[in-house]
């Protein structure tokens, strides 16, 4: 079916840009959105693999809101990341880890602990991963989406 669709000169305007801006630091309640596996771009860790992971926020007056991270699949200094994601899942990263397929953990839970890194230069202030936790519902239940960070966010 084809119809035409009477457009007036004045209804046509470039498409609002909503900033929301980062969420407050603190720990969310999320699933694992998404991941892609891809290579490091640049740097001593060019070449090496990695996951690029986004989070939905999945409680609170932030839920739906993304957070993203990059999980090195390689041991060098990021590596905490790498243990703190996949222990977070209730896996052993320990001796010969045998990396899950990506999809076997799309849609888990995880808690996340998340700062915010200030804006510099022209690059506005955006929220950090900065650690992985297992799933609590205590964390869940905060009325605001998120729990205060507590002790060491790294």
């Amino acid at each position: 079916m084809s119809f035409t669709i009477s457009v007036p000169a004045d209804a046509v305007q470039s498409a609002p840009t909503t900033d929301l801006g980062p969420i407050p630091a603190g720990t969310y309640q999320c699933t694992i959105f998404e991941a892609k596996a891809e290579e490091v771009r640049g740097g001593n860790n060019a070449g090496k693999p990695r996951w690029n992971v986004q989070l939905r926020v999945t409680e609170g007056s932030y839920e739906n809101r993304r957070l993203f991270a990059y999980i090195p699949l390689y041991v060098a200094g990021d590596f905490w990341k790498t243990q703190s994601f996949f222990g977070a899942l209730d896996y052993d990263v320990k001796g010969e880890f045998k990396v899950p397929e990506v999809n076997e953990v799309l849609g888990k839970a995880i808690d996340v602990k998340v700062t915010i890194r200030e804006g510099e230069g022209s690059y506005p202030a955006d929220n950090n991963v900065s650690g992985f936790v297992k799933f609590s519902s205590e964390t869940a239940s905060s009325s605001k989406g998120a729990t205060e960070p507590n002790g060491d966010v790294w």
